[in-house]
């Protein structure tokens, strides 16, 4: 125990601890990354309830086991109440507390709104984005009027006495919360997982698990579970992919180090209420056998194969079997595997890995769904998980030349590189020994099997800025074990099957790929054959482009069989399409060559 409440306050503790280490406050702040003069208001007591984060950070620079860590946090959390104190929680129900009492709003549209703030604090949300979260699809015309006036009520409900900075502001003609993690749960939840994971890729492993267990401990249930409205809210779908994210890392992290009874109680609370999560239920199975409850963890394996075979009518993915078989032989299993310590790193000078494909020769339009992928990508950097698009569509639509000209345009993003695999029937095994040499692991250090490829695969991105092209995608299972485990990363996979494991169970952001319109198919065909020959036959040149039903592979087929007979005129390649089935039925192939035009 770090001090009895009674008799000590965090200031004399902090100072005490400091004097201990033998440190001056500059050594300790430096040490810590904080103020000089934040250290010093802490420990003169102008500061009594400093952020969790900054908590955090003073025990690890002291170096503090986890349960003196969490000992400080608590005691920083039993300050006095501050005449501006206010508390928001939106990890459950949602709760707020103002200047010590709690705040019953009343209306739901106030709560709702009061939500949509919160869930993106510090970012304004647009009145428009309010009127949708409160009305629906069916606001009324005073919506707008309502809004503000709410907003008026709100301002005037949350705002604790004595704080001369307001807490919701008006800012660019909409509303924002200005809150700290000391105020809402949320930001808290998110301090603590950074926490954690500075600490793992450190090495820090006990440490981490500590941070991890606190920042699971806000969760009190699902979150904002009493606003049904909120449900369907891309804000509230990438909170729940954040926790997702988070007690995998937990549940590998603690396993790792042998602490496999911590994660039962979340890890049964995740999987009760997502009974088809595949990865979830390996870390249980693994946690269940590491704390020596082997006939339990096999009784989640055959519950889970029943429910897959019931529900989806499908066998359990590789992760899942690997793991079973582990535990029938009494091996370490795979998931107990993710965290690797730092000397199992590659060689810091190894080349960063370029591996995109040449840019597409004459690409053509597009706009639409590269703004889409832009806003994917704008919209996954503001959330702490890993930002998965994914391109889908019929053979020939241009899948593949979407995905390598718009991972050109952002490679720059990610100062690590990028990494690309054309899948098809590929075994990942194969892909993540590629990918794992790729990022510097020796030949000897490959690990065997497929889990602890991932496993190792996923350490060594984490806290990376990596941009993974996965082509040609057969399922979702094949694609699940190329995914990294943590923010910074960023997966663009293309495929002709509708992915809906990636989406349901990994949040991934699909996008289905239309043909081209007449007028980008026309340029395409203008590109590849000049001017002169589409002036001389704009209709029939018009006739191929229907015929090829707007597909980008038909057309380049089309347009390479013109050039590479300069004197065939086009009417006559309109006619051999007229003698032959329509691209759609072409079952991937031209009509000249049997090229595949996937």
């Amino acid at each position: 125990m770090l001090g009895n409440g009674a008799h000590w306050d965090l200031a004399h503790v902090v100072q005490q601890l400091r004097r201990n280490a033998g440190l001056t406050q500059k050594e300790m702040a430096e040490r810590a990354n904080i103020s000089l003069a934040g250290l010093r208001d802490l420990e003169q007591q102008r500061v009594t309830r400093p952020r969790v984060s900054t908590l955090r950070r003073i025990a690890a620079a002291l170096e503090l086991s986890p349960s003196e860590a969490k000992e400080l946090v608590r005691l920083g959390s039993q300050g006095p109440v501050l005449a501006h104190d206010l508390r928001l929680q939106v990890l459950g129900p949602l709760s707020i507390t103002v200047d010590g009492t709690p705040v019953n709003l009343g209306s739901e549209r106030q709560r709702t709104m009061l939500a949509i703030l919160a869930l993106s604090p510090g970012v304004p949300a647009t009145i428009d984005t309010l009127v949708d979260a409160a009305w629906g699809g069916q606001p009324p015309p005073t919506a707008v009027d309502l809004v503000r006036s709410q907003m008026s009520r709100l301002r005037r409900r949350i705002q604790p006495k004595g704080r001369t900075t307001p807490v919701l502001v008006a800012i660019n003609g909409g509303y924002a919360l200005r809150v700290d993690d000391n105020q809402l749960d949320l930001l808290a939840f998110r301090g603590l997982v950074a926490d954690a994971r500075r600490d793992r890729k450190a090495g820090r492993l006990d440490s981490a698990v500590g941070a991890y267990k606190q920042a699971m401990d806000l969760w009190r249930g699902e979150p904002l579970w009493d606003l049904p409205g909120l449900h369907e809210q891309p804000a509230l779908a990438n909170l729940r992919r954040e926790l997702e994210t988070a007690l995998l890392e937990y549940a590998d992290t603690a396993t790792a180090v042998g602490r496999h009874d911590e994660v039962l109680t979340p890890l049964y609370r995740f999987t009760e209420a997502n009974p088809l999560h595949e990865p979830g239920h390996a870390r249980l199975m693994t946690a269940l056998s590491g704390a020596g409850q082997r006939a339990v963890a096999l009784e989640v394996f055959e519950t889970l194969r029943r429910a897959l075979a019931s529900e989806l009518g499908v066998d359990p993915g590789v992760l899942v079997r690997e793991t079973h078989q582990a535990i029938l032989l009494g091996e370490p299993a795979p998931a107990q595997l993710t965290v690797v310590p730092p000397q199992s790193a590659p060689v810091a000078n190894h080349p960063v890995p370029t591996q995109l494909p040449a840019d597409v020769y004459g690409f053509t339009g597009r706009a639409r769904e590269i703004a889409h992928l832009d806003a994917v990508l704008a919209d996954g950097r503001r959330q702490p998980t890993v930002v998965v698009a994914a391109l889908l569509g019929r053979p020939g639509v241009g899948k593949t030349s979407l995905a390598v000209h718009w991972a050109h345009r952002i490679a720059h993003q990610f100062g690590d590189g990028q990494l690309y695999a054309e899948l098809g029937g590929a075994d990942p095994a194969d892909v993540l020994r590629g990918f794992l040499l790729s990022l510097g692991v020796p030949p000897s250090q490959v690990p065997e099997s497929l889990a602890n490829r991932a496993a190792l695969y996923r350490s060594l991105l984490t806290g990376k800025e990596m941009l993974v092209v996965l082509d040609n995608a057969v399922n979702a299972d094949q694609v699940r074990s190329l995914l990294p485990g943590s923010p910074g990363c960023v997966v663009l996979v293309t495929s002709r099957d509708p992915l809906v494991g990636l989406v349901t169970a990994e949040g991934a952001r699909p996008l289905t790929v239309e043909a081209l319109t007449e007028a980008d198919a026309l340029t395409l065909l203008h590109r590849r054959l000049g001017p002169a020959r589409m002036m001389a036959e704009p209709d029939v040149a018009r006739e191929i482009v229907a015929r090829c039903e707007g597909l980008p592979a038909a057309l380049a087929a089309v347009a390479t069989r013109a050039i590479t007979d300069t004197q065939l005129p086009l009417a006559i390649l309109a006619e051999e399409l007229r003698g032959t089935a329509l691209p759609g039925t072409w079952q991937g192939k031209t009509p000249w060559r049997g090229r595949n035009v996937s």
